[in-house]
């Protein structure tokens, strides 16, 4: 079993937070639920595929994905493979996924697209070469090499008014605050993260502090004290927003974890709750 991370080029930094390269040969049937993280990941697969669908809808629509994107997700996915699984995640910032990738990320939102859709007959190939490559060293640097070419060429650049947005929502203004500051009203700003983001100002808040609320638990403290720091009306009100978004409760999601501390290695990010092992 291979499981190995690094962080891109800085000439990437601020775009691609970091790519995680993965070998499981033989994996028996295993279910894992993906959480919303305020972040995109490209999935490229070299192996089997997996079956994913929404947590909120009981996976009543599953596709069958190799490579694709998840981006502007506000629910949890839940996504199953078995055999071999092979490939790499790169995990980069909404913006930046609208930024290298051209397209308007609402689009992109719906479903689970396949690397081919983005990228068109420059994405097949892309997973074909780096399934061919020898080493995930080689492999990275041929991703930096690709990404730091789209993100040059790119003549599509976040408003800067998005990119402030996304840095106030993450440290917790109100919405009213964040439209007085960059100068926008409601639906403009709701318009352009939209186009930007792939989901809208209230909704990335609401991601974000259930983050910060699971972070705090999974850090120690209880959930009326996590509720409390990530600023809910109060525990019940977390509660609801934990079941909604991810389709657990808070102790059931608490238990799946096992003790593991956020940004672990069952994590996407640094200090963020964003998989949880469903068996």
């Amino acid at each position: 079993m291979e499981s190995v991370r690094r962080e891109p080029v800085p000439a990437l930094r601020g775009l691609v937070h970091h790519y995680h390269g993965f070998n499981f040969p033989d994996v028996a049937d295993r279910a894992r639920l993906e959480i919303p993280s305020g972040a995109a990941t490209l999935v490229i697969a070299f192996a089997e595929p997996i079956r994913i669908g929404l947590a909120s809808d009981g996976e009543s629509e599953v596709f069958r994905r190799a490579s694709f994107l998840s981006a502007g997700r506000a629910v949890a996915a839940i996504g199953r493979h078995r055999g071999h699984i092979a490939g790499i995640e790169v995990t980069l910032s909404h913006t930046a996924a609208h930024h290298i990738l051209g397209l308007r990320m609402a689009e992109l939102a719906r479903g689970f697209p396949r690397l081919g859709e983005v990228l068109g007959r420059e994405g097949d190939l892309l997973v074909e070469q780096l399934a061919g490559l020898p080493t995930w060293a080689a492999r990275f640097a041929r991703l930096d090499a690709y990404l730091t070419r789209r993100a040059a060429d790119s003549r599509i650049l976040p408003a800067w008014q998005v990119t402030r947005a996304t840095r106030l929502v993450a440290a917790g203004w109100p919405l009213r605050e964040i439209q007085r500051d960059v100068g926008w009203g409601d639906r403009h700003l709701r318009s352009r993260f939209l186009e930007q983001v792939g989901m809208s100002p209230k909704a990335m808040a609401r991601v974000l502090r259930l983050q910060t609320a699971l972070r705090a638990h999974l850090d120690g403290r209880s959930w009326s004290q996590a509720a409390a720091l990530a600023r809910y009306h109060d525990q019940a009100h977390l509660g609801h927003d934990v079941k909604a978004i991810t389709g657990l409760t808070p102790g059931r999601l608490a238990e799946l974890r096992r003790g593991a501390p956020p940004g672990s290695a069952l994590d996407r990010l640094p200090g963020r709750v964003t998989s949880v092992l469903l068996g």
